[in-house]
């Protein structure tokens, strides 16, 4: 895991990026500030991501290039600010910067902030910001999402810099192919695991506890019953086989990471996809003297008999080679398939399957 986040805002004179980094730092708006602000430093304990935060402003005079390219060298992820009420300020990012750094040699993620929004006259929905934003996005797919703020207000200043961690710490590049928009394999092989380890009964679908389980392992919180029956009416309109008996199938688990947009609307959905395909098996090598023996606690004869029930479908007190399948696939393999595994085990009357008995 990474220690530290860089984040460079540049941007057009006169957007706010300044403004904006006093707005945070000040947690309100001051007036007058300086035409760049010195670096900031935020320490690893006051962010949620526990890691050294650095937010580096910028100015974009012909006396600042130099250290402007220095420092979107030296950035992990840079910002790049445009002024609601200065359509030309939001123009320039396709054309200018970010061209701009593809010049440099650079290749890190990019949000784009649109500062002023108290100036805004009318509402926007957020349809009409995707269809100014999208373009950008196909076409520049290192721009990671896009968020609108108020450094005056001050209103989303926090959810800039949020953003841009996020941008660092969890990218939606190994996930998410951008240009042909869809998930990667190995992204969806690790949602399937999940979904797989999160069905504790194994009847394919995840009810409301599953669900809840699922919520609260993987975001801390629980999920709310009006959430529940919102999720669940979104996948049963745009995929009817992925709603069953009142819970989730497998296709419907999937279906809200499929429908992950560009702009990041399910960022955080993808966030346990981006640890699954991190993770590397647990290995535990104890040593045992020659003149002792090892034997399973009651605890663990239970899970293990706990999880051959579970597999076994048809209730039949035995594992056929479909069950087994199951019952490894959420291992990198089979344990004991140096030991001649499972012909070395006991089985049934019939020569199939193998019996809950460990030994």
């Amino acid at each position: 895991m990474r220690r530290d986040v860089r984040i460079l805002l540049v941007g057009d004179e006169g957007v706010g990026k300044s403004t904006i980094i006093t707005s945070l730092i000040k947690e309100s708006f001051v007036p007058h500030v300086q035409h760049v602000v010195p670096e900031v430093t935020i320490p690893p304990e006051t962010t949620p991501e526990n890691v050294t935060t650095y937010i580096v402003d910028s100015g974009c005079t012909p006396q600042d290039t130099q250290h402007l390219e220095t420092e979107i060298r030296k950035a992990h992820v840079i910002c790049v600010v445009y002024a609601i009420d200065n359509p030309n300020s939001f123009d320039r990012i396709p054309t200018y910067w970010l061209p701009y750094f593809r010049q440099l040699g650079v290749n890190v993620p990019v949000i784009l902030v649109g500062n002023k929004i108290d100036l805004r006259g009318g509402e926007v929905t957020n349809e009409a910001l995707e269809d100014e934003i999208i373009p950008i996005m196909n076409e520049f797919k290192e721009v990671e999402t896009c968020v609108e703020c108020s450094a005056k207000l001050p209103l989303n200043v926090s959810e800039v810099f949020y953003f841009a961690q996020k941008a660092v710490l969890h990218p939606t590049a190994p996930l998410y192919d951008s240009r042909d928009h869809v998930l990667k394999k190995e992204c969806v092989a690790a949602l399937r695991r999940i979904f797989t380890l999160c069905d504790t009964n194994k009847d394919g679908i995840l009810d409301a506890n599953e669900l809840n389980e699922f919520q609260r392992e993987c975001f801390d919180t629980p999920l709310q019953a009006q959430e529940l029956e919102g999720i669940k009416a979104m996948v049963q309109e745009h995929s009817p086989d992925g709603v069953r008996d009142g819970g989730l199938t497998a296709e419907g688990f999937l279906f809200p990471a499929h429908e992950i947009h560009p702009a990041g609307s399910f960022g955080d959905y993808l966030d346990c996809a981006s640890v699954e395909t991190k993770t590397e098996p647990i290995s535990r090598r104890f040593d045992v003297p020659h003149d002792c023996s090892v034997e399973l606690s009651p605890n663990g004869y239970k899970f293990l008999t706990d999880l051959f029930e579970a597999f076994d479908k048809d209730q039949d007190g035995a594992l056929n080679q479909d069950e087994l399948t199951d019952l490894f696939s959420t291992s990198p393999g089979n344990p004991w398939a140096a030991q001649q595994f499972p012909e070395t085990t006991v089985a049934n009357d019939a020569g199939r399957g193998h019996s809950p008995r460990v030994g």
